[in-house]
C-alpha cells in the first residue's frame, strides 16, 4: 500500500502501525486489486459514518489509486464498482470522492464516467492540525 500511495503523490506512503489502526477500524475498509501473482496493482479506500443532515450514512472514497502501469485496464472501475454494492448493503444515502484540487483531466473524466459529478470545492482546513504526529 505504501508504494500506491507514494504513486498517488503522497511521499511519505504509510507504515504498518497506520495500516493496521486504518484497516482495524470499522468504519474504514480498504479494498486491493492485484494481478496474477498477488501483488498490489491498484487500492482503494473508503468511510463511512452516520450523518445527522443525510439521515442516514455518508460513503466518502478517500484515496484512490491503480498503478500506472495497470491503468485503463478496469482496475479502477472495478474498485469503485465493488464500492457501489458495500453503499448498498450499507444503505448509504451518498457516496462522495475526495480528489486533489490538482486532479488530471484524464481523472477528472474516469470519475465522471464512472458517474460522479465535480459538485463541491470548499475544503477548509485547520492549519494548526496539519501535520500533527
Amino acid at each position: 500500500m505504501a508504494l500506491l500511495l507514494r504513486e498517488l503523490g503522497y511521499p511519505q506512503g504509510t507504515d504498518q502501525q497506520t495500516v493496521h489502526w486504518v484497516v482495524s477500524h470499522p468504519e474504514i475498509e480498504i479494498f486491493v486489486a492485484g494481478d496474477a501473482q498477488d501483488r498490489p496493482v491498484g487500492m482503494l479506500s473508503f468511510s463511512h459514518r452516520p450523518q445527522l443532515r443525510l439521515r442516514g450514512r455518508v460513503a466518502t472514497i478517500d484515496e484512490l489509486v491503480v498503478t500506472e502501469t495497470w491503468r485503463r485496464r478496469g482496475v479502477g472501475r472495478a474498485l469503485i464498482k465493488q464500492i457501489l454494492e458495500r453503499c448498498k448493503v450499507l444503505s448509504a444515502r451518498q457516496l462522495q470522492l475526495v480528489s486533489p484540487m490538482a486532479t488530471t483531466p484524464e481523472a477528472r473524466s474516469f470519475y465522471t464516467a464512472c458517474g460522479f459529478s465535480e459538485v463541491d470545492a470548499g475544503v477548509f482546513r485547520h492549519l494548526e492540525t496539519e501535520g500533527r504526529r
